[in-house]
């Protein structure tokens, strides 16, 4: 899919909830498959959902990090975790959230998603 028909898509199919009649068309499917399999697709939306996310994806070794740090973002004081959530940077480390009900995590060394040894920033 070229990048201009995706960012059309994207407009489209970025307004969330989608009734079952739209993300049931072969537009849709191939919008989404487009994410994972067509590497301009997959950055362009990354780096706009990161930038919705008001993060800067520069900060961090691969977009996919950025990306799956939104979630972490989300959590407050009161809860202070996300379950949505499936990696959390804290000041000093990233971790893999323990969905336990408290705030624990099992701290990593390395990206899970481009392999590159994380730096605290």
């Amino acid at each position: 899919m070229k990048l201009t028909l995706f960012k059309k898509y994207f407009k489209t199919f970025n307004d969330l909830p989608l009734p079952g009649d739209v993300w049931q068309t072969a537009e849709y499917e191939a919008y989404v498959e487009a994410i994972g399999l067509n590497k301009d697709c997959g950055d362009w939306y990354f780096k706009q959902k990161i930038k919705d996310a008001g993060i800067n994806y520069k900060k961090y070794c691969c977009l996919k990090m950025a990306y799956h740090l939104i979630e972490d973002k989300k959590a407050t004081l009161e809860n202070p975790i996300n379950y949505d959530s499936v990696i959390t940077h804290k000041r000093i480390d990233f971790g893999l959230p323990i969905h336990d009900g408290g705030n624990s995590y099992i701290k990593i060394d390395f990206c899970p998603w481009c392999g590159k040894k994380l730096s605290v920033t």
